[in-house]
């Protein structure tokens, strides 16, 4: 069968790869010159215009429109069409097992390098009741495969030495040693090369200008060079995985994509004392920050980053309040460790399913599949559900239990 990706990002490589394995005959189509670009730090700049800011409300509408909200929350509940907080974790943390064991088996397959740097993942908490209440998750989270241990303060301080300074502050932390989310870089060009090894083809430097429907199935792609000229390309089905770039396209064909826009802050800080800089990544539960170094032809520098949902009050804050938050909480962690005047500043506005969860699998348009996670941080989840959209496509069944769409 013949398949057309949409959208060459870390899922829609996986996604091709995948198809590939299974026999099908494989095209992937992006804007940007190489695969994965973005994984590969390789992105141009978008061609699409940012998202427009929601239009000024009245405080009465903005009253009927959340209790609309909450209705239709309510609603999507009692038939099952929307998941709970619990049930919708339990969902991420089974696609994020399969996706992190898919990922070993290709390492252990195909040679797929492993970055041996990768020292774990930690979450650390400096609120006593924050971390008392994520306490009683964790037996659901280890039932469920996911390889988190709790640790007291020493224990954290043992395996991160560079908490040192919260000593007499941090109530405890959670730690795990797989950490895909270090550097996608190698990975992604890793994949890639093999996708082209065997036999995906790649059409790159193209926009997806339209898709077109006819007797409730995708006829063909329109589709746009660098230059401006249009072709056309038909396949058997389509993978949909544009990101947020897929909303226009599913909302023209009468699908549904509710998304919730999100600001990303990011601080790369150059690091002054590198015995006292992390080793593992580390989730700041306080100020929900992300921590992590990076290799750059600078040399190591740490990131930091923060994300915000816009529909809240934060909206009202300046850039420069949020990224001044998050460099005084950079000092509390690790005081001393980097150089704030030297920090190098971006934001960036993007947008994630309102449920929260990636959307995959099936759509009302027969051939046409969905693997998209507008605004997802990482590629934790991005070889499980290649993986499960590749057999969806091909008429089997997926291997793990996830709240599929059915189309």
């Amino acid at each position: 069968m013949r398949v057309i990706v949409l959208g060459g990002g870390l899922l829609g490589v996986a996604s091709a790869y995948y198809l590939q394995q299974l026999g099908h005959e494989v095209t992937v189509i992006d804007r940007h010159a190489a695969p994965a670009a973005k994984a590969r730090g390789m992105a141009s700049a978008p061609s699409r215009p940012p998202l427009a800011p929601p239009p000024a409300r009245s405080l009465c509408r903005t009253a009927i429109d959340g209790l609309r909200r909450r209705l239709h929350r309510v609603s999507g509940y009692l038939t099952g069409v929307r998941h709970r907080p619990a049930a919708r974790l339990e969902h991420m943390v089974r696609l994020a097992t399969y996706s992190r064991e898919t990922v070993h088996e290709l390492r252990k397959e195909a040679g797929v390098s492993q970055d041996l740097r990768s020292a774990g993942w930690m979450r650390v908490y400096t609120d006593a009741k924050a971390f008392e209440a994520f306490t009683h998750s964790v037996r659901r989270l280890q039932a469920l495969g996911c390889s988190l241990q709790l640790l007291s303060p020493e224990q954290a301080i043992g395996i991160e030495p560079s908490l040192q300074h919260l000593h007499g502050h941090l109530a405890g932390a959670a730690f795990t040693p797989e950490d895909t989310s270090r550097d996608p870089a190698a990975f992604a060009a890793s994949l890639a090369f093999m996708c082209r090894a065997a036999g995906v083809r790649f059409l790159m430097n193209h926009s997806v200008v339209q898709l077109h429907a006819r007797d409730g199935r995708i006829d063909h792609v329109e589709l746009a060079n660098a230059d401006g000229e249009r072709s056309l390309l038909r396949a058997d089905a389509y993978v949909l995985a544009l990101g947020t770039g897929s909303v226009p396209h599913a909302q023209a064909l009468g699908i549904a994509m509710p998304l919730r826009r999100m600001r990303e802050y990011s601080i790369v800080l150059p690091i002054q004392d590198m015995a006292g800089a992390p080793q593992v990544m580390l989730n700041d539960r306080h100020e929900r920050l992300r921590i992590r170094r990076i290799e750059t032809p600078e040399g190591e520098r740490l990131r930091v980053c923060c994300t915000v949902r816009l529909a809240t009050d934060a909206q009202d804050l300046p850039d420069s309040t949020h990224f001044a938050r998050m460099l005084a909480r950079v000092e509390t962690l690790l005081p001393g460790v980097v150089d704030p005047s030297r920090a190098e500043f971006s934001s960036t506005l993007h947008a994630r399913s309102a449920s929260g969860m990636p959307l995959i699998g099936r759509t009302p348009v027969r051939n046409l599949f969905l693997n998209t996670a507008p605004g997802a941080q990482g590629w934790v989840n991005a070889c499980g559900a290649g993986k499960s959209i590749a057999r969806i496509v091909s008429g089997l069944s997926p291997e793990v239990e996830f709240a599929f769409a059915k189309g």
